[in-house]
């Protein structure tokens, strides 16, 4: 009888895992990522926004530099190879505590605490170091850009995508990675 609950409860578990996470990556998926930043934005309203543990939160847009020419140039198969190495060194560099999300194509968002603005920064600097020195197979070297908003109870998740997605633009307009 043990056995069964077991195999409804991993089964019931894989459901869970498919619908919240991105099946090329494994990072979480951009429904899981509309449903959290909800849930942070609604928290930041209701305690004022004032965080008691010292840290804030802040949202990064990731976006893997010239991705198109990548698949153009070496073909789907190794762009896939990309996102999923991607995938790993992000894992590999975020702590524990922090979101990440596949958000669609070549585009990666993190959900992050930080003390402030600077350890954001320093945190985001040393993932971009890390990509940049990666050697990528048959690819070689793969570069990403950032854009970074820290999350406050105010305005809507829609605004803060924007302000995301305008400070990855300026980062790719003034020289990328």
């Amino acid at each position: 009888m043990t056995g069964a609950f077991l195999r409804i409860y991993q089964n019931y578990q894989a459901l869970l895992n498919e619908n919240q996470r991105d099946r090329l990556t494994g990072l979480l998926n951009r429904r899981t990522f509309d449903d959290q930043i909800s849930q942070i934005m609604e928290a930041q309203r209701t305690n004022n926004a004032a965080p008691k543990d010292g840290f804030s939160h802040f949202m990064a847009i990731l976006d893997i530099d010239h991705f198109k020419s990548i698949n153009d140039t070496f073909g789907h198969l190794y762009g896939d190879e990309v996102l999923l190495l991607f995938a790993r060194i992000m894992k590999q560099t975020f702590r524990n505590g922090d979101l990440l999300y596949r958000f669609g194509g070549e585009e990666f968002v993190v959900l992050l605490k930080a003390m402030d603005a600077a350890s954001c920064l320093h945190t985001l600097n040393r993932f971009r170091k890390n990509i940049e020195k990666y050697a990528f197979p048959q690819v070689g070297r793969v570069t990403v850009s950032g854009g970074c908003v820290i999350i406050t109870g105010d305005g809507l998740q829609t605004t803060l995508l924007d302000c995301a997605d305008q400070a990855l633009y300026y980062a790719k307009k003034n020289g990328r990675n």
